[in-house]
C-alpha cells in the first residue's frame, strides 16, 4: 500500500505528539524543524557545562506522555524518569511572606490556615468548583474538536452552570477574601499566557488539575521528554529534519499539498500539520488569496498574549533553600498586569517565575553549581519597547532584585548567562507580535473562537500547539494532537484527491463508510443483540459502536471456531498490535475498529482483556469462586461497556466503574439463563464453590444436567448478585450524555427482565430458557425514555475489585 504522507511543521510538544499519533495510524511522517535542535519553545540547550530547559518546566498530566509511548509500543518509564515536585510552587510576596502551594490537601489547608484562616471554607468550596470545571473543561472537552458553532453551543449550558462567564480572578474573588490568597490561586493563568483579570474562568481548572496529578520533573530536564519523543518517531519509521525552515505551505485548489523550504526545496504531502503559531502561519506561510476566514485584518486585530524576558544563568555555588519552582510576586498585581496586557508599557517593577532545575536533577549543572532560569512577563511587540537597548538593563534589574531577595550575592556568583526577549519569540520561534503563548485565552478567543485545529481556510491543513484549541501549557498542546487525531482517519482510509483522480494507492477502493456497512452486516447476521444495541445509540455514535461490536463478534468467532484456541488468541494479539500501529489486516471490522481506537483513544489493555476473556472461554477455564467468575465477566462484557463509554466521551473512573458494573450484571444474567445450554457444551460458569456448598457435584452435573431446588438456590444467589450490580450501574447511567442514556438503559432493562423471567421460571434454566418478547422489549424501551431526564446521582462507590485494572487502564 502506498502510505499517505504527513508533514509536521515544528518540533514542539504538539508537533512531536502529532507525529507519534499519525505514525501509529499508518502515515508516513516527516517533522521539519527550523532550529538546529528539537523542541521549539520546549527545546533545551547547553552552555558552559550547564543544561537549560528553554521553555516549559512544569509537567502535569503525565498520562498524556504515557499514551504516546504506548502508541509506539513502548513505555515512558523506559525512556524518561519523572520525579514528583513538592511543594508545587513556593510563592514569595513582596513583603517577604511566603506560601507553599501543595498537592497534598492537608498541607495546602495548613498553608491557608496560616495565611488566611478566614478563607478555609471558601477555599474548599472553590476547589470543589475547580474540580467540576476540570471534569468538563479538561476531561471532556480538551480533546474534542470545536470546528462548528454548534459544537460550542452544545456546551454553553454546562459552561454557564460552571460560571465560565466570570474571569479567573473574578471567580476566585467570590470565594476568597484575602488578597494574597487570591493571587496564589490566580497566578497560574500567566503560565499559559492569560491575564487572570480577563481570562475565562474555565482556566480555574488548573487549580484542581495540579492538585490531582501534581507537578513532575523529568530527570535530565524537560529536554529529555523532547528527545524521547524524537527517538519514538525514528523508531516508528518517521523522520525529523533540522535547519529546515518552511517558507510557504503549498496550496492548490484550496488544499495543502506540501511545503516549500527557505532553501528552495519543495516537499509534497497529503496532510500538513502546523505546530507553529497559527497567526504567523496564516499571515506568512499562506497567500492571502487562499484565506477567507483568517484574513490579514482579522489576524492583526486579534488579542495576543504577553511575551517574556527569560534569563538563563548558572551559579558557582548552590542555593539549597530555593525551591524548584518559585513565584516572586512584585509590589503590584493587577496594576502590573494592566501595564503588560493593556497599557503595553515596560514597568520598572516585575513579578517573576524562578526555576532552579538542579533542585530536581543536580546533573544539569557542574558539581557544586546551580542551574536557573527566571521568567518575567512583559508586553508583546505591540508595545513601544526597543529590546536591543532595554534587554540588558532589564536583566540587570532582575539580577539585583534576586540578589536582594532569594539569591544573596548573586552578582558575584554568576558564571554563565543568556537572555531572550520578545524579539527572540518573533524571530526564532516565529510567534506573531512576539507573543509567547499565541492569542490570549479570552472567552472570545477560546474553543470555537480560537484558530481551529482543522483549518477553516485550507483543506488538509491542521494545527497543533499553544495557539489552537485547547490552548497553551503542556497538557493543552499534547491534547491538541489528540484533537487532530480525531479529525484524521487511519491511513488506509485516507485517499487524497486531485480533481477527479485519486493519488496512487493500492487501497483507493477502501472507505470507512463501506467498511461500516460491512460491520453492520456482520452484526445483523451473527449478533442481533449487538446490532440492536448499535441502533439504540444516538446517530453520532451508531457507526463507531457498530465497529466496536463487529470487532468483538469477529474476535469471539475467531477463538470459538479455531482448532487450536491458543493459536487464535496469539493471532488476535498480533492483529491488535497492527491495529494500534495503524496497519490493520484486510478485514472491514479490523479497519473500522482501528479507526475507532485512534479517534476515541481506546487504550490497548481494554480490547486485550476482551481477547483474554475469549481465551478463557476456549480453554474451558474453571471458576471456583464468585471473584474468579467476576474476573471472567469483566473481560468478556465489561470491556465492551468501557469501550462504548469512551465513545461517549466519558473517561471519569467513577463512570467507567459503573459501566463495568453493568457489564458484570448482564454477563451474570447470561450465565444464569444459559446454565443448561452451557452444560450441554461441557461448560460450567456457576461458581464451583457455591455448587459444592449446595451439595452439587460439578462434574456429575456436566455429565447429566438436571434441575432441582439446590441448583435453583445457586442460580438465585447469582441473580441477586447481578441485581446488586444493576442497581450500582443505574447511578452511572445518570452521568452519561442524555442522548446516550436510552440505549444503555434499554439494554439494562431488557437484560434485567431476562433475570425476572428466570425468577418466574423458579430459577430453572436447564429445562427452560428465559427470554423477552418483542412486545416486552418495546415496552421496556419506552420505559427507558425516562432516563433522559435523570439528574446525575452521587457516584462514589469504588470499582468492583475484578474491574479495577480495567478502570485504571481506561480512565484519565
Amino acid at each position: 500500500m502506498t502510505r499517505p504522507s504527513v508533514i509536521v511543521i515544528g518540533s514542539g510538544f504538539g508537533g512531536l505528539a502529532a507525529a507519534v499519533r499519525q505514525l501509529a495510524k499508518g502515515y508516513q511522517v516527516t517533522v521539519l524543524e527550523k532550529l538546529a535542535s528539537p523542541g521549539g519553545r520546549a527545546r533545551s540547550f547547553q552552555q558552559d557545562g550547564f543544561v537549560f530547559d528553554a521553555g516549559p518546566t512544569v509537567v502535569t498530566a503525565p498520562q498524556l506522555f504515557e499514551e504516546l509511548w504506548a502508541l509506539a509500543g513502548a513505555s515512558l518509564g523506559d525512556s524518561v524518569q519523572l520525579k514528583a515536585v513538592e511543594p508545587l510552587y513556593a510563592v514569595r510576596f513582596h513583603d517577604g511572606d511566603t506560601f507553599h502551594f501543595c498537592s497534598d490537601e492537608d498541607q495546602m489547608e495548613d498553608q491557608i490556615r496560616r495565611l488566611a484562616p478566614e478563607d478555609l471554607e471558601g477555599y474548599r468550596d472553590y476547589i470543589n468548583l475547580s474540580r467540576d470545571i476540570f471534569d468538563v473543561g479538561f476531561k471532556r472537552l480538551s480533546d474534542v474538536p470545536f470546528d462548528s458553532f454548534g459544537s460550542m453551543a452544545k456546551i454553553a449550558p454546562k459552561m454557564i452552570r460552571l460560571k465560565s462567564y466570570h474571569t479567573v480572578y473574578g471567580l476566585i474573588k467570590k470565594y476568597i477574601k484575602n488578597e494574597k490568597l487570591r493571587q496564589v490561586l490566580s497566578f497560574h493563568t500567566l503560565l499559559v499566557g492569560g491575564n487572570p483579570f480577563t481570562t475565562t474562568s474555565i482556566y480555574c481548572l488548573i487549580s484542581y488539575l495540579e492538585q490531582k496529578w501534581g507537578v513532575k520533573f523529568p530527570m535530565g530536564g524537560v529536554g529529555a521528554l523532547v528527545n524521547g519523543l524524537v527517538e519514538l518517531i525514528k523508531q516508528q519509521g518517521g523522520e525529523v529534519r533540522f535547519n529546515a525552515e518552511v517558507s510557504e505551505i503549498v496550496v492548490q485548489d484550496g488544499r495543502a499539498t506540501g511545503v516549500r523550504l527557505k532553501s528552495g526545496e519543495t516537499l509534497s504531502a497529503d496532510v500538513v500539520i502546523a505546530n507553529a503559531d497559527p497567526a504567523w502561519t496564516y499571515r506568512h506561510l499562506i497567500p492571502e488569496a487562499a484565506r477567507q476566514h483568517w484574513t490579514n485584518r482579522r489576524i492583526e486585530k486579534a488579542n495576543y498574549s504577553m511575551s517574556c524576558v527569560v534569563w538563563y544563568f548558572g551559579t558557582k555555588r548552590q542555593y539549597p533553600d530555593v525551591h524548584q519552582h518559585t513565584i516572586l510576586l512584585g509590589p503590584r498585581y493587577r496594576e502590573l498586569l494592566d501595564d503588560i496586557f493593556h497599557r503595553k508599557v515596560l514597568a520598572e517593577d516585575f513579578s517573576l517565575y524562578l526555576h532552579r532545575s538542579t533542585a530536581g536533577d543536580p546533573s544539569l549543572a557542574p558539581k557544586g553549581c546551580d542551574t536557573f532560569y527566571v521568567l518575567a512577563p512583559v508586553p508583546n511587540l505591540a508595545a513601544d519597547v526597543d529590546w536591543t537597548r532595554q534587554a540588558e538593563p532589564y536583566r540587570d534589574a532582575i539580577e539585583q532584585y534576586l540578589g536582594q531577595t532569594v539569591l544573596p550575592d548573586l552578582s558575584t556568583e554568576i558564571c554563565t548567562s543568556h537572555v531572550i526577549t520578545p524579539l527572540d519569540f518573533r524571530d526564532n520561534l516565529l510567534s506573531f507580535q512576539g507573543a509567547a503563548f499565541g492569542m490570549t485565552p479570552l472567552f472570545r478567543q477560546s474553543a470555537y473562537f480560537r484558530p481551529h485545529n482543522k483549518s477553516e481556510d485550507v483543506e488538509n491543513l491542521f494545527f497543533v500547539g499553544a495557539g489552537t484549541h485547547p490552548g497553551a501549557g503542556i497538557p493543552g498542546v499534547l491534547s491538541s494532537a489528540k484533537v487532530v487525531d480525531r479529525q484524521l482517519p487511519i491511513a488506509p482510509y485516507f485517499v487524497q484527491r486531485n480533481g477527479n483522480a485519486a493519488l496512487p494507492t493500492d487501497d483507493s477502493h477502501l472507505s470507512l463508510e463501506a467498511d461500516l456497512q460491512r460491520c453492520k452486516a456482520i452484526l445483523k447476521k451473527g449478533s442481533k443483540s449487538f446490532a440492536a444495541a448499535a441502533l439504540l445509540m444516538p446517530r453520532r455514535l451508531r457507526s463507531p459502536a457498530a465497529a466496536v461490536y463487529a470487532f468483538c463478534r469477529v474476535a469471539d468467532d475467531a477463538v470459538d471456531l479455531a482448532e487450536v484456541p491458543g493459536d487464535a488468541v496469539a493471532a488476535l494479539t498480533d492483529k491488535l498490535d497492527r491495529i494500534y500501529r495503524g496497519c490493520p489486516d484486510d478485514h472491514p471490522a479490523e479497519r473500522a475498529f482501528c479507526d475507532v481506537v485512534h479517534r476515541f483513544g481506546i487504550p490497548r489493555p481494554v480490547p486485550q482483556a476482551l481477547i483474554d476473556g475469549f481465551h478463557w472461554d476456549a480453554t474451558n477455564r474453571q471458576y471456583q469462586t464468585l471473584a474468579d467468575l467476576e474476573a471472567y465477566c469483566v473481560r468478556v462484557a465489561s470491556t465492551v461497556g468501557v469501550m462504548i463509554t469512551l465513545l461517549m466521551g466519558r473517561k471519569e473512573p467513577e463512570v467507567l466503574a459503573r459501566a463495568c458494573d453493568l457489564g458484570l450484571a448482564m454477563q451474570l444474567t447470561n450465565i444464569c439463563r444459559d446454565v443448561g445450554e452451557d452444560a450441554a457444551m461441557g461448560r460450567l460458569y456457576l461458581p464451583r464453590s457455591w455448587l459444592t456448598e449446595a451439595g452439587i457435584d460439578a462434574e456429575q452435573f456436566l455429565r447429566a444436567p438436571r434441575f432441582d431446588d439446590t441448583l435453583a438456590g445457586v442460580v438465585q444467589r447469582l441473580l441477586e448478585t447481578a441485581d446488586d450490580y444493576y442497581q450500582r450501574a443505574d447511578v452511572g447511567i445518570s452521568h452519561l450524555p442524555r442522548d446516550c442514556r436510552l440505549g444503555i438503559y434499554s439494554a439494562r432493562l431488557i437484560y434485567a427482565a431476562i433475570g425476572s423471567q428466570i425468577k418466574q421460571n423458579k430459577y430453572d434454566s436447564v429445562s427452560k430458557r428465559a427470554y423477552t418478547s418483542k412486545g416486552q422489549k418495546a415496552g421496556l424501551i419506552l420505559r427507558a425514555q425516562n432516563a433522559r431526564f435523570w439528574r446525575p446521582r452521587p457516584n462514589d462507590a469504588p470499582p468492583a475489585p475484578a474491574a479495577r485494572f480495567l478502570v485504571d487502564a481506561a480512565a484519565d
